[in-house]
């Protein structure tokens, strides 16, 4: 095999990785489209196959997922509260906390309305 037919079948090749038209790659490549078909041609590398053999080539391999009961979602007794408004400020709560005064805060803040 010639240097040039290594060439063409490495560009039509990599052309039918990309799934681009022949008209995309070609400029990216600085070719002319119709060589690019007639060389797909020439080296018997139809698109349609190659897709088929390379989509079964690159499967993905699937590893077993084992999904584990969540935590406790009651937070502790003695854990803090942290409020995040949606300008990004951060309000912490204590664990002892007055809820009128902290519904007035969060309203100040512009966080409830």
């Amino acid at each position: 095999m010639d240097e040039s037919t290594r060439t063409w079948r490495d560009r039509v090749a990599r052309w039918h990785k990309s799934g681009h038209s022949a008209r995309v790659f070609a400029e990216q490549e600085g070719v002319n489209a119709g060589t690019l078909y007639s060389w797909s041609r020439r080296l018997g590398m139809k698109r349609s196959e190659y897709r088929q053999r390379s989509e079964k080539a690159t499967l993905p391999t699937l590893l077993p997922v084992v999904v584990a009961p969540p935590a406790s979602t009651t937070p502790s007794p003695g854990a803090a509260l942290e409020i995040v408004l949606p300008d990004g400020a951060v309000v912490r709560v204590p664990p002892s906390f007055d809820e009128v005064t902290l519904a007035r805060v969060v309203r100040a803040l512009g966080g409830a309305r």
